[in-house]
């Protein structure tokens, strides 16, 4: 099956190698299933871009491969992960780093990522699809963050499962619908996301409200310059 004409170019060769379904590679991190919704081995079956494959974020942490495209690291002189605007607040990310090429790209052509109106469908998810570790923000933040740096490590949230602490940015890429985001963009998602993240600290207390507005204000700073 070939690639839409209308994805970003160029492709990454190792995105480019990957399945393709209606048109779009198939992540590696995605889950496969039958007909029945019984899950399947990569490439058998049908993959649903909703459900992470079966202990995906262990299975690269353990063979410290790209998120996205399942290959190895080489020289890791950067992690790249693609969050959104509140991930930047809490530093954050549920998912596991990527080569920088991949999150890029990814970021440009992901149809959840470039188009901010697209709702996540949530009806027929398999019966063992689980959420992502942490707060989940649902809702479509409208841009998307590449966040590099040098350093990342796993941490452990309350509820279970991993989460993974992104370190201090060496470069940060805002995108929304495919190009470039502007300030504007960017601080109307962190503005419509806050909210969520303000309630979870009130509920904590007065320290977590504090510890919150200094995390907002950090992140602030990191903001693409006004046009």
């Amino acid at each position: 099956m070939t690639l839409r004409h209308d994805l970003p170019t160029p492709i990454p060769a190792a995105i480019a190698a990957l399945p393709v379904d209606r048109g779009y590679p198939v992540p590696w991190f995605v889950a496969w299933a039958s007909s029945e919704g019984n899950p399947l081995p990569r490439g058998q079956g049908t993959p649903d871009f909703r459900v992470l494959h079966p202990d995906a974020v262990n299975e690269a942490l353990g063979r410290h491969i790209c998120w996205i495209c399942g290959r190895p690291y080489s020289e890791v002189t950067s992690y790249a992960f693609v969050i959104g605007p509140m991930c930047a607040v809490n530093r954050v990310s549920a998912e596991p780093p990527s080569h920088v090429a991949c999150a890029d790209w990814a970021a440009r052509a992901c149809p959840f990522l470039t188009k901010p109106h697209m709702v996540r469908r949530e009806g027929n998810l398999p019966g063992e699809a689980k959420n992502p570790a942490g707060e989940m923000i649902r809702r479509n933040p409208g841009v998307a963050l590449v966040w590099l740096s040098k350093t990342a490590r796993v941490i452990g949230p309350p509820g279970g499962g991993i989460l993974f602490h992104v370190g201090e940015p060496t470069q940060i890429r805002f995108y929304c619908e495919g190009r470039a985001a502007t300030r504007e963009e960017v601080l109307a998602s962190i503005e419509s996301g806050l909210p969520a993240l303000e309630e979870i600290a009130d509920q904590e207390g007065p320290e977590a409200r504090a510890a919150l507005e200094r995390q907002t204000e950090a992140a602030l700073e990191l903001l693409p310059v006004a046009a």
